[in-house]
């Protein structure tokens, strides 16, 4: 008592209320069958009826008055479907444990709708606006009164007008006349618009960014005819940036005034620096560390910096990347980059220094184009050539991605294209001209199941192979390339043996993947491809087993790979962590 009596008031008063309610909650109710209507008229009968919600121990009394009211509370939860001439029967009769109520329905002849008028008063420009809502209305003559669809058509009219900017509209008549004798119905709705306002004065309350920036994400302007949409669309573009920690786009509708609707922006930033670090492996190139720095907002005119080292037994490198926006940040930008790297490989170990400019703009839905010059340095060992190598190379290359959702999609594809070369005249060691392309596909084949593909195809025209360096010769074999073989130890072979890379590239994969428990998924897959010269391809084959793991950073594959086609037959073991596009 004494530690019940230190519980403050109020807090006593709650715990009442919830145990009150959940035992409430827990009691068995009055059972209603409900016969002679289909599912939604039943639906709402049960929603209607207050007997429902009685329990069990309820005085007789009371459950008796309630059963009175069965009747007319049925009939009032078919009068929204257009039933107004229903009969209804009840039965109420007590078992061992509780009541139950038997309502027998016949909901008779709906009432049909007979005149439909339906009225904007708008301006020439702004009836099309709302056009396409009274157009696409199910409440037409003939048609079966539903209480749903009319309400439906006012809520749509008013939601339009206020994401349109006619703040000022109403209806100047709405109703619905029912004539139950007649089975018929009559509908007058008239609405009015009013002008269409316009953006007024945008403030921005952000000192940050300059306030050019920030209007190059704005699709609107002061003057232009307000729309809703345009600040949902900047919202979700403001977000996508990086720049920010808080984004509200507030249009200020008491402010309002000669036809003009102010908008006040309010921002805050996010964290301008961000450090990673991360560990991972891969048997393509074992264990691997990662650490990065990135400074999201290096100025005011949002340009980004960021830098990151990368070690494993194969990969070693450093690089950094300087990054402006240009007219539209949110579809083109400018970047600079640098990168020193060595790899080392079973097949050629190579050092080289890239520096590189880009210019990347968004051309479609879906569609990334990046125009860059590359100059490198390499030096490199292949086989038994050992030689060095510079070159400046231009490019082209194109990237699209679509899929239902970027986590574990059901249906997807990435379709990826890179034209590149260079010539003695620009500066190079020697001329080429490459071009490469992949494909890769999901589909859903049933609820638990998914089919994924992928193809590469790449084409060098040169006619010395030995004078470009390993940066830029195809090799095949590893995670992700052909499923059974060591990474990049595939490809044509000196007099030696040694692997020396291809002038051209082939190579496909189909996996299929079932649904095990839980987050595990089995899969069977069947590699082949490889890397060669003129037309002899010489495709190598690999085939097995896979385990994959939904893991909260992305999927992790475990695979059992055995080479079908060659001497080596031994099985090997592929982990790859990633996502499927």
């Amino acid at each position: 008592m004494q530690l019940w009596s230190r519980i403050p008031i109020l807090l006593r008063q709650l715990c009442c209320f919830a145990f009150l309610l959940f035992a409430f909650a827990s009691q068995p109710r009055a059972e209603l069958r409900v016969d002679g209507v289909n599912d939604e008229l039943a639906r709402n009968v049960y929603s209607f009826v207050s007997l429902a919600s009685e329990p069990c121990d309820a005085e007789p009394w009371l459950i008796r008055r309630r059963f009175r009211a069965v009747a007319s509370e049925v009939r009032s939860a078919l009068e929204p479907f257009g039933y107004y001439d229903a009969v209804v029967e009840t039965t109420l009769e007590q078992n061992e444990t509780c009541w139950l109520a038997t309502i027998d329905i016949d909901p008779g002849e709906p009432v049909l709708l007979r005149n439909v008028d339906v009225s904007l008063s708008t301006s020439a420009n702004d009836s099309s606006n709302f056009a396409d809502i009274v157009s696409s209305t199910p409440l037409v003559a003939g048609a079966q009164l539903r209480h749903s669809d009319y309400e439906t058509l006012k809520e749509s009219l008013q939601i339009r007008a206020a994401e349109r900017g006619y703040i000022d509209s109403n209806f100047l008549q709405n109703e619905i006349e029912v004539w139950p004798a007649e089975r018929a119905a009559d509908v007058t709705l008239d609405f009015e618009s009013g002008p269409r306002y316009n953006f007024g004065e945008i403030t921005q309350q952000q000192d940050f960014l300059d306030a050019s920036l920030i209007s190059a994400y704005l699709e609107f302007e002061t003057g232009m005819p307000y729309d809703n949409r345009l600040l949902t669309k900047a919202y979700s573009d403001l977000s996508v940036s990086g720049y920010f920690g808080r984004i509200e786009l507030l249009p200020d509708y008491e402010l309002a005034d000669e036809g003009q609707i102010p908008v006040r922006i309010l921002l805050e930033p996010a964290d301008r620096i961000e450090y990673t670090l991360g560990v991972g492996f891969s048997t393509d190139t074992g264990p691997r560390a990662r650490a990065g720095y990135y400074n999201r907002r290096v100025n005011k005119h949002g340009n980004r910096f960021k830098t990151d080292i990368g070690l494993s037994p194969v990969i070693q490198g450093i690089a950094a990347e300087y990054r402006k926006p240009l007219t539209d940040p949110r579809s083109e930008w400018l970047s600079y980059s640098s990168a020193l790297t060595n790899e080392d490989t079973d097949t050629f170990n190579s050092d080289t220094v890239r520096v590189g400019v880009r210019r990347t703009k968004k051309v479609r839905s879906n569609w990334i184009r990046t125009l860059s010059v590359d100059l490198s340095y390499d030096q490199y060992d292949v086989g038994l050539e050992s030689s060095s190598s510079r070159l400046v190379l231009p490019g082209i290359a194109y990237d699209h991605k679509r899929a239902d959702r970027d986590v574990f999609p059901t249906r997807g594809r990435r379709l990826t294209f890179e034209l590149r070369g260079t010539g003695q005249f620009l500066g190079s060691d020697t001329s080429f001209l490459q071009a490469t392309t992949s494909l890769r596909l999901v589909r859903s084949i049933t609820d638990d199941s998914r089919l994924l593909a992928r193809a590469t195809l790449g084409f060098t025209a040169k006619s010395e192979l030995f004078e470009l360096p390993p940066s830029v010769r195809f090799f095949a074999g590893g995670d992700e390339s052909v499923r059974g073989f060591g990474y990049d130890t595939l490809g044509p072979t000196d007099e030696l043996g040694n692997v020396v890379g291809g002038s051209h590239l082939l190579v496909a994969s189909v996996e299929y993947e079932r649904h095990m428990r839980g987050n595990f998924y089995g899969a069977v897959f069947v590699d082949a491809g490889n890397a060669f010269d003129g037309f002899d391809v010489d495709p190598a084959i690999g085939a097995g087993l896979g385990l994959k793991w939904q893991s909260p950073v992305g999927p992790l594959r475990f695979y059992l790979a055995h080479p079908l086609n060659k001497s080596d037959r031994s099985v090997r073991v592929h982990i790859r962590l990633g996502a499927d596009l």
